[in-house]
């Protein structure tokens, strides 16, 4: 019994100091996120495997259209992560395998009712930070033609879209892109 608690004795002290402390990094607002996604069988892919843009990126609660330039950034981002893990856009939704549907906003998805319905998906941020508001980004990804959603995304950032610079602002478009898109398996 001795022997068993001197044994023990050296492993929760290994255990103890893996406790982490928060870094620079993790504080930052900007560089938190909140990400989920959900895969159903019918998302099959192979390396020839093929997207269609159902329309273009949607940013929702913009009838001025203030962020149209932000909405096209943010479609090119999630288009070329896509590119990236070995997905073809084409032309038509006749020669793609899925169609693909995204969504953008400003503020908690919990406002934007018939949204949160339509992608059933609820990405929140643990706890308010001061001075900046909440942006939601989701994709969907439907067999082309059809509205049998067989993979769906969201992710909930910080945002600060009149502070940053826009250079900066378009490099976090990337990086929302890619942490959104993070479960999409990466073609052979």
């Amino acid at each position: 019994m001795i022997q068993r608690i001197s044994l023990l004795l050296p492993l929760l002290a290994l255990l103890a100091a893996c406790n982490s402390t928060p870094t620079r990094q993790d504080t930052d607002p900007l560089q938190q996120a909140s990400a989920i996604s959900v895969t159903l069988p019918g998302f099959v892919t192979t390396p020839d495997t093929t997207l269609h843009w159902h329309s273009e990126l949607l940013w929702v609660d913009d009838p001025e259209g203030r962020y149209e330039r932000r909405a096209a950034v943010l479609q090119q981002a999630l288009q070329k992560e896509l590119e990236r893990k070995g997905y073809r856009f084409v032309d038509s939704d006749r020669q793609a395998n899925y169609d693909v549907l995204a969504v953008a906003m400003l503020g908690e998805l919990k406002n934007q009712e018939d949204v949160e319905s339509f992608f059933r998906l609820y990405p929140s941020l643990a706890k308010p930070a001061k001075g900046y508001g909440r942006g939601t980004v989701l994709v969907a990804i439907a067999p082309a033609g059809t509205s049998d959603i067989v993979w769906r995304g969201a992710l909930e950032v910080y945002t600060d879209p009149g502070k940053m610079p826009l250079a900066q602002r378009e490099q976090r478009l990337q990086w929302a892109a890619k942490k959104i898109l993070g479960s999409i398996p990466t073609l052979p």
